[in-house]
């Protein structure tokens, strides 16, 4: 039976095509990269807080909070939200924030 099932599979696995190059989903084509200044970061429970509330806004792809630097690092699609956005999910957070110069 197993020696069935392994069969199958090797069979299967010879007529599925597997694409030359990956292709990057249409989101991740658009995406757009903001550094934001934000003050306030004391703990580590901070840099948490401030990830979660940045992953929260509607596109947003991902959040790096580096507190030795007092950054966040944000990837979203610029089409479902803006920095402003942003700003404000850190700022209603409790923590100010800005977009690094």
């Amino acid at each position: 039976m197993l020696r069935h099932l392994l069969t199958i599979l090797i069979l299967t696995a010879a007529f599925i095509e597997i694409p030359a190059q990956a292709v990057v989903p249409e989101t991740q084509q658009s995406a757009q990269t903001v550094t934001l200044t934000v003050g306030n970061l004391t703990c580590a429970m901070c840099k948490y807080t401030v990830e979660n509330a940045l992953k929260q806004v509607e596109g947003v792809q991902s959040a790096q909070v580096d507190m030795e630097k007092s950054i966040a690092v944000v990837v979203f699609d610029p089409a479902r939200t803006g920095v402003e956005k942003l700003i404000e999910a850190v700022t209603n957070a409790g923590y100010p924030a800005a977009v690094k110069q």
